[in-house]
């Protein structure tokens, strides 16, 4: 059975710019939504038997999709499910995180501000551990619902799930997250609203919002011994309560603010975002990601550690 008569709604070549933040890139040779996890398996084991490569997209905010496209099957888990049980969120891995937030809060329940104005999915959370302000989505999870690549449903404790910074045992590709358990306590809601309300304020003052892009380019750095050695003749000591050196800071001082490559170029707001200001091409941002990586690396003998996820061929 060919894939068409196998999954009735799936889409042919598929143009996947206008679901990535960045806007750019090209087409999905196949392209799924998939609504519960039933579906999920089934078409994971469907591109095992027939040698499918497969792409779990969410909310596109943390990928740079090459011009080419992606040459398999993209999914897309479009489940919006959240249920609420003793403490306990049950949230689907296609909730994007603000509507999350905002039904925490509905619900009286706090501890989850830190997500308010990261863009995607939970989903995409959940797989790159991400966070802000000093706290990260494995600060509240219980437990993950999902596939293994070999088509097996299973339900991962936190601990298996080997949560480290920007970082999980998904992004290691050896499981497609289908939902989450979520562990919050009831609160002063008033004074969330508040903390939510200075943090997007903060991130519209400060990051360049009004351009297409994928949020931090590049990770931070852990602050070590030959880390400050390189460094030397750089003033750090605002980082060493934190120890981690923002790549941003590290982009500015190197005076990259501005620098372009075609349509792409380094914010003037914020160093360590990479925006499509004009009709960008994806290889534009890659080269432009490639030139700062060599600069960096050159003036501090450091090497950034993108981020952003590139899924496609973008190497001639």
């Amino acid at each position: 059975m060919n894939i068409q008569e196998q999954f009735k709604n799936i889409e042919l070549n598929k143009s996947l710019k206008e679901l990535t933040t960045f806007k750019v890139g090209g087409s999905a040779k196949y392209f799924l939504e998939i609504l519960n996890i039933n579906e999920l398996q089934v078409c994971i084991k469907y591109c095992n038997k027939n040698s499918i490569d497969f792409l779990i997209l969410g909310g596109g905010s943390n990928i740079l999709i090459s011009d080419n496209g992606f040459p398999g099957l993209v999914i897309k888990i479009k489940s919006q499910g959240i249920e609420l049980e003793n403490n306990i969120f049950t949230v689907s891995a296609g909730v994007m995180l603000n509507n999350f937030l905002q039904f925490t809060l509905d619900k009286g329940y706090v501890g989850a501000e830190f997500l308010a104005g990261i863009p995607g999915t939970m989903g995409g959370a959940i797989y790159g551990n991400a966070g802000a302000y000093n706290k990260s989505i494995c600060d509240i999870v219980n437990s993950v619902l999902c596939v293994t690549r070999g088509g097996e449903i299973v339900e991962m404790e936190k601990q298996d799930c080997k949560f480290d910074y920007r970082n999980s045992v998904f992004k290691q590709n050896k499981y497609i997250i289908f939902s989450t358990r979520i562990f919050l306590e009831r609160g002063d809601v008033e004074n969330s609203k508040q903390i939510i309300k200075k943090s997007i304020e903060d991130r519209n003052s400060k990051q360049p919002l009004e351009y297409p892009n994928a949020g931090s380019f590049f990770k931070n750095i852990k602050l070590t011994n030959e880390i400050r050695n390189n460094l030397r003749n750089l003033d750090i000591s605002i980082f060493e309560k934190s120890g981690v050196i923002p790549a941003g800071f590290l982009i500015e001082k190197a005076g990259l603010k501005g620098l372009k490559v075609g349509g792409a170029s380094v914010s003037e707001k914020h160093a360590n975002f990479l925006i499509n200001y004009d009709r960008s091409m994806a290889i534009d941002i890659y080269n432009l990601s490639k030139k700062i990586q060599e600069i960096i690396f050159e003036k501090y003998k450091i090497n950034l550690e993108p981020e952003v996820q590139f899924i496609g061929e973008f190497e001639v």
